[in-house]
């Protein structure tokens, strides 16, 4: 995992941003966040996040090498870009079992440290496997049928999840829609449902912070989740680069609306 935050780090440098490690210790071991910079000092910043760790020793392609490659274009991207207020990318540590959901994850320890700060987050978004796409009918599942009444059969959709009576996932999906070919679909839920709050963004909500999941909806799609299936191969990257540019796209408007 180090070597993964060095390379992480390095190509976040090399792409104009100020990077910091933030380094934390759990069980005696160190681990650490990697957190990038762009745009000016002060006021709302926006949050662009995706975890480095992969579930035990699985490859991790979709989950979450697909969402810490979009997060590195999106910096090269921010790099090139005119903001008007701030921009921070986190590559966070321990996301994985055993230590989701607890205080231990990269991104509990990040949020508590914007919130004892004072932080004023405009919107956190957590890229959680952006890369598996199939247009065959039938290929998504949903935690729910009745879901399936209302959303593709298709799993060729990328995905926007946010929280019940928030309207972020939709302007959002509005935007990615207008800046890319890839079709965007979105949902407000409550947490019971199974897989609305399985990523990073689940600790900034806990601190009252605006935030949704952008996903390929994992397991409901991928069946090599959490499998040594999850290799690069089964990905495509058409696509990938479709939500990358769709959501750089949303955080460029943000961020000139400040």
């Amino acid at each position: 995992m180090n070597k993964v935050a060095e390379y992480i780090a390095q190509s976040l440098k090399a792409a104009g941003a100020g990077v910091v490690e933030q380094v934390f210790e759990v069980d005696g071991t160190q681990y650490k966040n990697i957190v990038a910079e762009y745009g000016p000092p002060g006021g709302k910043i926006i949050v662009v996040g995706a975890h480095y760790d992969a579930e035990g020793d699985k490859p991790g392609a979709d989950d979450n090498a697909s969402g810490v490659a979009g997060l590195l274009e999106i910096g090269r991207l921010l790099g090139k870009a005119q903001l008007k207020s701030k921009v921070v990318l986190v590559a966070f540590a321990l996301e994985e079992p055993p230590f989701f959901r607890s205080d231990d994850m990269g991104s509990a320890v990040y949020a508590k440290s914007l919130a004892d700060s004072g932080a004023e987050v405009r919107l956190m978004i957590a890229l959680e496997m952006i890369g598996y796409f199939s247009d065959e009918q039938g290929s998504q599942n949903y935690p729910m049928p009745l879901l399936a009444l209302y959303y593709p059969s298709a799993g060729n959709f990328i995905a926007i999840v946010d929280q019940v009576f928030s309207t972020q996932a939709q302007r959002m999906k509005k935007s990615m829609a207008q800046a890319t070919q890839l079709p965007v679909c979105s949902i407000n839920a409550p947490a019971f449902i199974p897989g609305i709050d399985f990523s990073d963004h689940i600790n900034f909500w806990r601190y009252g912070y605006p935030a949704v999941m952008v996903t390929d909806t994992a397991f409901y799609r991928n069946h090599a989740y959490h499998t040594y299936d999850d290799r690069a191969v089964h990905l495509n990257y058409e696509k990938m680069a479709q939500v990358v540019y769709g959501v750089f796209d949303y955080v460029l408007k943000l961020s000139n609306d400040a």
